[in-house]
C-alpha cells in the first residue's frame, strides 16, 4: 500500500493513443505531463499502434506498457472491460485510470476521465453496434468508478443530470493546450497567404455543426470576401458535410485542410479573421482555448462548455441559428482586430491538469481505504 509520500502506481488506459482527435491528444499530453512528475509512476495500456506512438514520446519514468491484443474496436473494448482488469491486477498498479468511456472490471480503485456524456445524450452519432453496447458500458463504468474527473464544470453538471449520486465523486480536471502548438514557429498554408479567411478546427461529424456555416457561406463570402478554411478530418456520418465542403471548395470560397502540422495550425489561428466553433455540444472546446491563446477572435455556439472555456472572451450565438452566425461573422469581418488580445488570455496548463489528476488518484486510494477495498 502506497504511503501518501510515495509515487502512486497507475495503470493508464491509453487505448486510442496515436489516433486523430481530441481524446487521443488528451491522452498523449496528460501522459507526458504525468511522466514529468516524481509523485506518480505510469504503466501505459496501449494497442500495438499506440506502442509506436508511446516510443516516440521518450518517456523517462513510465513502466513498460501493457499491449492490448490486436482486435476490432468493439471486441477490443469488450476485452478492455472484461479481461484487462485481471491483467492489471497481476502488475503492481494500485490505481486504474480510464480515459475513454470505459473502465475494466477490477478490485483496484479506479479513476475515469469523462470528456463528455454524449455516449448517453447523443448515441446516434455512433455506429449501430456502439449505440447498442457503449451506453450501457459507459453507465456501468461511471457508476462503479471510485472517482470521476470531468473536463469542465459543464461536463460535471451533465454527469449529475445522468445520476445525481455521481456528482459527489466528480472533480473537474480541465484540459490543457498542446505545448507543441504554443512553441511552433508559424508556417503558412499554401494558397492562403494574403487571403482573408475564417477558420474552423475539428472533425466533420454532425455534432460539430459545420453544416450551419456551409449553408450560409456563399452569402457570407459575398458580403465579406472571407474564405471558409476547415482544418478537419472525417468522422462517422460526415459524408454530407464533406460533400458540401468540397462543393464550396470547387467554388473557391472554402478550403479543406486535411492534415495541418502544428506550425500550420498556429499560422491559421494567428492569421484568421475569425475562428468559428459552431459545435452543438462539447465536453470542453479546445479550439476556443487555442484560438484565444493565439490572439484570434472567436465566435462559438452557446453550449455551456464553450461558454465556460471562453471565459468571457469569445462571442456566443445559438448553435443552429444560421442568421445569427451570418450577421455576427459579417460584423466581425468589418471590425479591426484587437492587437492586444493574446496578452489577456492565459491558456490552461497540462501541469494543472496533471495536478488535478494526481489528486484524483490519491482521492481514489483514500476512498478505497475507507471502504476497505484492496489497494495492492
Amino acid at each position: 500500500m502506497t504511503d501518501r509520500h510515495d509515487p502512486v502506481r497507475v495503470a493508464y488506459l491509453a487505448s486510442v493513443l496515436g489516433e486523430p482527435g481530441g481524446i487521443p491528444r488528451f491522452m498523449r499530453e496528460l501522459l507526458v505531463a504525468l511522466d514529468a512528475r516524481d509523485d506518480v509512476v505510469v504503466t501505459p495500456v496501449v494497442t500495438a499502434d499506440g506502442a509506436r506512438t508511446l516510443a516516440e514520446l521518450r518517456l523517462r519514468r513510465a513502466r513498460p506498457p501493457i499491449v492490448m491484443p490486436a482486435r476490432g474496436q468493439v471486441t477490443r473494448s469488450l476485452w478492455e472491460r472484461y479481461r484487462l482488469g485481471r491483467v492489471i491486477e497481476r502488475t503492481d498498479a494500485e490505481v486504474v485510470h480510464g480515459l475513454k468511456h470505459l473502465l475494466p472490471r477490477t478490485s483496484l480503485p479506479t479513476v475515469l476521465t469523462v470528456h463528455d456524456t454524449m455516449t448517453v445524450t447523443w448515441p446516434q452519432q455512433f455506429r449501430l453496434v456502439k449505440r447498442i453496447l457503449l451506453p450501457r458500458q459507459f453507465l456501468a463504468s461511471v457508476r462503479t468508478a471510485t472517482v470521476l474527473v470531468a473536463d469542465s464544470n459543464a461536463t460535471r453538471a451533465r454527469i449529475g443530470r445522468i445520476d445525481p449520486a455521481l456528482t459527489a465523486k466528480t472533480t473537474v480536471g480541465g484540459a490543457g493546450m498542446a505545448p507543441a502548438l504554443l512553441e511552433a514557429t508559424p508556417e503558412p498554408v499554401d494558397s492562403l497567404e494574403g487571403v482573408p479567411f475564417a477558420l474552423v478546427v475539428g472533425d466533420l461529424s454532425p455534432r460539430k455543426n459545420l453544416a450551419v456555416l456551409l449553408d450560409i457561406w456563399a452569402d457570407v463570402h459575398a458580403a465579406t470576401g472571407l474564405r471558409l478554411v476547415a482544418v478537419a478530418w472525417e468522422a462517422w456520418h460526415s459524408e454530407q458535410t464533406r460533400d458540401h465542403l468540397l462543393a464550396l471548395q470547387q467554388q473557391q470560397i472554402a478550403m479543406w485542410v486535411r492534415a495541418a502540422s502544428d506550425a500550420q495550425l498556429r499560422w491559421c489561428y494567428e492569421h484568421a479573421t475569425v475562428v468559428l466553433v459552431p459545435s452543438i455540444e462539447e465536453g470542453f472546446g479546445l479550439p476556443v482555448v487555442e484560438a484565444l491563446a493565439l490572439g484570434a477572435r472567436v465566435v462559438a455556439g452557446d453550449d455551456a462548455a464553450l461558454v465556460e472555456v471562453g471565459r468571457g472572451r469569445s462571442l456566443h450565438v445559438p448553435a443552429r441559428d444560421a442568421a445569427a452566425w451570418a450577421a455576427t461573422i459579417t460584423t466581425i469581418a468589418a471590425e479591426p482586430p484587437d492587437a492586444t488580445a493574446r496578452e489577456h488570455f492565459e491558456p490552461p496548463s497540462w501541469v494543472d491538469v496533471a495536478d488535478a489528476t494526481v489528486a484524483a488518484y490519491r482521492r481514489a486510494l483514500h476512498r478505497a481505504r475507507r471502504a476497505g477495498a484492496p489497494t495492492s
